[in-house]
């Protein structure tokens, strides 16, 4: 499986997530979203099973090397 992680769950990922996960089955994608708080990213997952949302800021290096 290949993973996708992008950085940011606002305004303008939206449809690139959609995207990805409407296509994740059949290019075998998990998508993980990233955002300043969890509860945003999932959001925008909606809990699709091919999909991971975490809290990732990106200024704290602690919280980087931990995801």
């Amino acid at each position: 499986m290949r993973k996708i992680l992008i950085i940011g769950a606002g305004k303008s990922s939206s449809s690139l997530i959609r995207y990805l996960l409407d296509k994740s089955n059949e290019e075998n994608l998990q998508v993980i979203v990233g955002d300043i708080t969890k509860e945003i990213a999932l959001e925008k997952t909606k809990n699709h099973k091919n999909s991971k949302a975490i809290a990732l800021n990106v200024f704290d290096e602690e919280n980087r090397q931990s995801v």
